[in-house]
């Protein structure tokens, strides 16, 4: 099958490669996606219509908040925060001294130094890390180590229970700005509502902060901060909000408002394209923890629900999926003396969590696979530390566990609900 596929996509006219958050949650990641681009390197599957590689982001705007330099170690445009021209261009622009020029924390480094003491504060927007990210114990240790936990958020969420200061914020449908997505492309959002009494959207929360700093900051508008971005941000150059349209533009937008269709059809920005190779290597979490817990779990996402569920739990998309639940091979089931609907104990390193289990052949044996959509079941208590050694981007996709039957009240709750 492998061999079979790997002559089709190389004999093909032109191939496209679609990856999702299956391939980057691994501690080799980055590396990849790395061997992916090679892949479509050495075929010619770049530069040209119907090819490329294409990741599918797990949010819809991803792609914007990476150009704008929501990574610890590039600012917007992708520019590198460390090297003195670049950051002599920051200071001048937004006349400041006090631009930074080392590299901060990603997340999981964030953690780390909160619970050493060395990070104070911290302002979360819009994410829900106690329900979605890794070691859930650990995260809420983590935020509770803070002198300052600022979280701006549409609801009460896990993470907005153990805030400081709560921010009331507009959705979407009550601001303007922009989504990028995976093609670059620039999409304008238009308000169609007015914001709820009381709440501010999260870039007027942001200016509002900065005049409180010292720093004279305008009123957040889209138009304004575009204006701001294409004087520092080389491929935004001639992105106009009024220029947008209906479908957008794709960057590399030049200064007349022309857009890029499609990139790399001549050459790559750095000249020609680097190979790389990386050996597979076994997960830390395998080789630690495998033998005393030899199942694997995987998170996944289902269609009914977005990522914490924080939005799509208060719509009617409850009534269709009301639960997480564990799926388990039969030949699993079997041996463990699991049936499906009944209650059992997923056990990791970190901690243990009861779920209902559904019996399908969906996963292989050995692999369990659950979501962590609902807080009621908080999922990522089990999982693990270990994450991409490059992005940092956590290993949701291995995580070793043992199971059997759940004891006490859930074994209870199952037979009430049989």
């Amino acid at each position: 099958m492998v061999r079979e596929a790997s002559i089709a996509y190389a004999t093909a006219k032109a191939a496209m490669e679609f990856h999702g958050l299956g391939v980057t949650e691994h501690t080799q990641g980055t590396f990849t996606v790395q061997l992916i681009s090679d892949l479509a390197m050495i075929t010619g599957n770049v530069g040209k219509p119907g090819a490329g590689v294409n990741p599918l982001r797990g949010q819809n705007n991803v792609q914007g908040a990476a150009d704008m330099g929501a990574q610890p170690h590039q600012g917007a445009g992708y520019l590198d925060v460390t090297n003195p021209e670049i950051n002599s261009k920051y200071k001048s622009f937004y006349g400041s001294d006090v631009v930074p020029s080392h590299i901060g924390y990603k997340i999981p480094e964030m953690f780390n130094e909160a619970l050493n003491g060395n990070l104070k504060a911290l302002w979360i927007i819009g994410e829900d890390v106690v329900q979605t990210d890794p070691n859930t114990q650990k995260v809420i240790k983590s935020l509770e180590s803070l002198d300052m936990l600022v979280v701006s958020e549409l609801f009460m969420t896990e993470t907005a229970k153990l805030a400081t200061v709560l921010l009331p914020s507009s959705s979407f449908l009550e601001k303007e700005g922009t989504f990028t997505n995976g093609e670059r492309r620039i999409q304008r959002v238009q308000k169609v509502v007015e914001p709820l009494e009381g709440t501010k959207p999260d870039g007027q929360q942001v200016a509002d902060m900065m005049n409180r700093m010292g720093y004279k900051q305008a009123d957040y508008t889209a138009a304004g901060v575009l204006e701001e971005i294409s004087q520092i941000v080389p491929f935004f150059a001639g992105v106009k909000w009024d220029e947008l349209g209906d479908n957008g533009k794709q960057w590399p937008v030049a200064p007349d408002g022309t857009d890029t269709q499609m990139l790399h059809t001549e050459t790559f920005k750095r000249g020609k394209g680097a190979f790389t190779y990386f050996d597979w290597k076994e997960s830390q979490e395998i080789e630690k923890h495998g033998k005393d817990f030899p199942y694997i779990i995987t998170t996944n996402r289902e269609l009914e629900h977005y990522n914490c569920g924080a939005m799509t739990r208060r719509t009617g998309n409850v009534e269709i999926l009301t639960e997480d639940v564990l799926m388990i091979h039969p030949e699993d089931a079997s041996k463990e003396g699991i049936q499906d609907g009944e209650f059992v104990c997923v056990e990791s390193p970190r901690g243990k969590v009861d779920i209902k289990a559904k019996v399908t052949d969906e996963v292989k044996p050995g692999i369990l696979s659950s979501t962590f959509h609902f807080p009621e079941i908080m999922l990522n208590n089990i999982t693990s530390d270990e994450h991409c050694t490059e992005a940092m981007c956590p290993e949701y996709k291995v995580v070793a566990c043992r199971i059997r039957k759940s004891k006490g009240k859930f074994k209870q709750m199952a037979e009430a609900m049989a």
